[in-house]
């Protein structure tokens, strides 16, 4: 790490005493990337995007954030970040509560709308405290002398990146000596992108909280607010992907916030904050808190109408540089996905009944079809009947030798996955003998078991050697990490938490540190978080916070379009009508394409969408029902089916057999999972048509199209995504035709004509000539 610049600014209010020019930075193709230092401001250039940071009180609140010198955002002040201060009262640490044997909340496993849910009975409980919060000061840049009189600033280089570090501290002339803010400002060369990230340390003698976190106090002007979610805004948690832009989407930022889960609130205008209503922190004498970062990222370009919809500037964008940025910098690097998928899932139809005699059978015919993971879900551990619970041990008399179960799955060319949950028995969980309990407090109780506390560093541990054993002892490499526990808190005295609202940051954060932990003690291992774990069922959607620590995540909701009795076999006791099925599991397919393509600014092979259903019943699985459920997983990666393999006919076991060995013949040639284009082409429907491309760098991949119930016999395809220079020769893989060769230029035109029937399907090979 290099220096290269500090200034100490005093009062008058932060006079600058002295004015200097910095270039720390790189130019690519024209375009800068800067740290610019002059007077009483700084200029951060990351390209098109230019930020003002201001280290004196500004009189007005002019563009902070400019796209090709054209202000799209204002701000809010030195740091451009809000809170409220508190002290305690008295000026001690908060202590949690004692251990109690007694529920806080129970749960009950219920469903609603052929989807997963939970009854959940909150008990009354006392979580008066020790201490209670005084002398409120709501900080933001309009005042924010009046608890910091001092700052200092400084320009860093560190591993060929960029950083301004401003500094902020309170003297003893203010009501808050010892507190400093730290802002830290980071630019990525050759992306138009500034990073920001807050801290607060207390090197006073006061226990302080802070609430109300404002990490990034912006806003959008009016010319550019028009607001689109690149994920999904859902049961009241915010997306983490905001896109703001003028009202053809050809100018403007993306919004970026890797606040995790629940704790993420709702951005109105732009700014990036944590939830008011879920986040709180407690400074002690000596602490330090640090915020999770949040970005901004410019577009700019020309959006124009195709022959079939409109390209814009922010769909491009996303699809292209902005998620390589994602994955060169921010994400979770993984495994290569086309190693793994498809996933065959044991829940759906099996339920909890599986045994190791079923699951053999379900693993020939799975391996057969061309799976690549075969995951035993909930019913295979030692649970004394409560399959909530889970253990690392198998469950004697259904699986009385899961070790030779994993090595058969893994002789037939499949990875092994297996299930855990967040849930132990409650001898585990509720031991006082050893000092505080592995549990939450208040309990939660669920299912035999009660919840294990991430805000505990053996309940983490404990997490950790689980999953590690299971690897270790069975061979087990795929995890499914489930149930819900965190939303609730933890208070429990001896755990980490001083106040409930504290616990859920903290909560999320030892989830975090478990996936850490895991992958470094057994890193073949590839970790998929549920929704339900994240928070609660029906919990959040997939974001950037998760995907920065698991490999992959199970989204909601769990739906089972078209399974028939969800939690048995098919059998003669059945009485459903066929075609109603077959309706179903085409809207289950129609489903997945919507909720994936709600999470697009997202890499969309790592998010699982529950689940193809692999289900028939008198025929309801018919041959285009499963190229639909292909097709339609193919957004992502084809990454979770579920079902009971025992009701395929031999029909059903080849068609899924001859599809899948397409995708991976595709995905082998082009790497196509790890592709998903979407701009200028028609989005999700069943109605009329609509396609996406799966295209590598070269524009060689595969094109994904599929018809409604409506809209015309024969469309014209574009494909934007091609070079406009090269020649491409076209393959349609369901029927086996011969397309012919085009032009990069032709295909973005729309020359390419495709007939389907209604509900039709086609998979379309691009290949350079």
């Amino acid at each position: 790490m290099k220096q290269r610049l500090k200034h100490n600014l005093m009062p008058n209010f932060f006079i600058v005493g002295l004015i200097c020019i910095l270039l720390v930075g790189c130019s690519t193709n024209g375009s800068k990337w800067e740290i610019v230092e002059n007077g009483k401001e700084i200029k951060l250039r990351a390209g098109m995007l230019e930020r003002t940071v201001f280290v004196s009180n500004k009189e007005s609140a002019k563009p902070l954030l400019k796209i090709d010198n054209v202000g799209v955002f204002s701000g809010n002040g030195i740091g451009d970040f809000a809170v409220t201060l508190w002290k305690a009262s008295p000026n001690k640490e908060p202590l949690g509560m004692d251990f109690s044997a007694e529920a806080g909340v129970e749960q009950e496993n219920s469903e609603k709308n052929l989807t997963d849910a939970l009854d959940v009975d909150k008990k009354q409980n006392s979580l008066s405290q020790n201490v209670e919060w005084t002398d409120s000061l709501n900080v933001s840049g309009e005042n924010i002398n009046e608890v910091f009189d001092k700052v200092s600033y400084a320009v860093i280089e560190e591993n060929g990146s960029q950083k301004l570090k401003i500094t902020m501290s309170a003297s003893g002339k203010t009501a808050w000596e010892g507190l400093s803010a730290t802002v830290v400002y980071q630019l990525y060369n050759g992306y138009p992108v500034v990073r920001k990230q807050l801290s607060f340390g207390n090197n006073g003698k006061y226990w302080l909280k802070i609430s109300n976190l404002v990490v990034d106090d912006i806003e959008a002007m009016r010319a550019y607010s028009d607001k689109t979610l690149m994920t999904p805004d859902s049961r009241g948690i915010a997306p983490c992907i905001v896109a703001y832009a003028d009202s053809a989407a050809s100018k403007g930022l993306l919004t970026v916030s890797e606040i995790p889960s629940k704790l993420r609130s709702f951005p109105e205008n732009g700014e990036l904050a944590y939830n008011p209503g879920f986040f709180e922190w407690v400074i002690g004498p000596s602490e330090k808190f640090e915020s999770e970062p949040v970005s901004v990222y410019a577009f700019s370009g020309e959006s124009f109408p195709t022959v079939s919809a409109k390209s814009t500037a922010l769909d491009r964008c996303v699809e292209g540089e902005f998620k390589q940025f994602l994955k060169k910098n921010i994400l979770k690097t993984t495994k290569d996905i086309g190693s793994l998928v498809p996933v065959f899932c044991t829940w759906t139809n099996y339920a909890a009944s599986i045994d190791e005699n079923n699951m053999r059978n379900a693993a020939d015919i799975a391996s057969n079809i061309g799976y690549k993971c075969f995951q035993l879900d909930a019913g295979w551990s030692e649970t004394g009947g409560n399959w909530g619970v889970s253990t690392p041990y198998p469950e004697k008399n259904k699986f009385p030798d899961l070790v030779g179960l994993m090595d058969y799955i893994r002789g037939k060319g499949m990875d092994a996955g297996l299930w855990y949950s967040i849930f132990i028995s409650e001898e585990d969980g509720m031991d006082v003998s050893k000092g505080p309990v592995l549990a939450n407090l208040p309990l939660v109780k669920r299912a035999g078991g009660v919840g294990l506390s991430m805000c505990y560093q053996k309940s983490r541990e404990k997490y950790i050697n689980d999953l590690v054993y299971m690897n270790k002892t069975y061979n087990a490499t795929y995890f499914k990490q489930d149930l819900s526990n965190l939303c609730y808190g933890d208070i429990a005295r001896g755990h980490e938490s001083r106040t409930l609202k504290e616990s859920y940051l903290r909560g999320l954060r030892g989830l975090f540190q478990i996936q850490d932990g895991i992958h470094e003690k057994a890193p073949d291992s590839w970790l998929q978080l549920s929704h339900e774990i994240y928070w609660e069922t029906p919990g959040p959607a997939a974001d950037i916070a998760v995907l920065k620590h698991a490999d992959s995540y199970h989204a909601s909701p769990n739906e089972y379009w078209g399974a028939g009795h969800r939690k048995q076999l098919v059998n003669d006791s059945w009485d459903y009508d066929p075609e109603n099925l077959k309706q179903l599991l085409l809207k289950g397919a129609l489903r997945s394409r919507q909720l994936m393509y709600s999470h697009r600014g997202l890499p969309l092979e790592r998010i699982e969408i529950f689940g193809a259903v692999t289900t028939n019943f008198k025929g309801s699985l018919s041959a285009d029902v499963i190229d639909r459920q292909v097709c339609s997983w193919l957004m992502g990666a084809p990454n979770s089916f579920s079902g009971d393999l025992t009701s395929l006919t031999d029909e059903n076991v080849q068609r899924y057999k001859n599809r899948f060995a397409i995708i991976k013949s595709l995905q082998e040639k082009y790497g196509i999972y790890t592709c998903y284009q979407f701009s200028g082409v028609p989005g999700p429907t069943d109605v009329d048509w609509h396609w996406w491309g799966k295209l590598n760098g070269q524009g060689e991949g595969a094109v994904v199209v599929l018809r409604g119930s409506a809209g015309e016999q024969t469309r014209k395809i574009n494909i934007p995504w091609v070079k406009t220079d090269a020649t491409y020769q076209l393959k349609a893989l369901f029927s086996g035709k011969d397309l012919g060769n085009f032009t990069g230029k032709q295909l973005q035109g729309g020359e390419l004509s495709l007939s389907l029937k209604n509900m039709g399907q086609e998979i379309v090979e691009v290949y350079l000539k």
